[in-house]
């Protein structure tokens, strides 16, 4: 068993005040730093915050064989720069699974309580 650290992020949104479009006209030669100050503080800015909270759980060698392929043809596939982290994969896998969970319980239950069974084994 490996530990793999998770992180995991809880959404606040910071909501702004409606101001009506009053922004000051600022001469092209002006430097004034109370007019750049006036200009930015007139916009209407929606700022939301993500928390991020970091988890470590145990996750078995052939699971984390998967997750680590899975990224790699991710990688391949949409280039490096451009693949999800590791991290985003495991965070839609969890949110998948607690909806699941949702649709339907009693398999899941059981497939659980199966993969819980053979981690005692271990």
């Amino acid at each position: 068993m490996n530990k793999y650290h998770l992180k995991t992020p809880k959404v606040n949104t910071l909501a702004s005040t409606s101001q009506p479009d009053s922004t000051p006209i600022i001469q092209p030669n002006s430097n004034s730093t109370s007019e750049k100050a006036n200009f930015l503080t007139s916009q209407q800015v929606n700022v939301e915050k993500i928390s991020l909270r970091k988890s470590t759980f145990q996750i078995s060698e052939e699971v984390l064989h998967q997750l680590d392929k899975l990224h790699l043809t991710l990688q391949l596939e949409l280039g490096k720069a451009n693949a999800p982290y590791t991290e985003v994969i495991v965070e839609e896998a969890l949110v998948q699974l607690l909806e699941s969970f949702n649709s339907d319980r009693a398999t899941l239950i059981e497939v659980l309580m199966s993969r819980q069974k053979s981690r005692d084994k271990l």
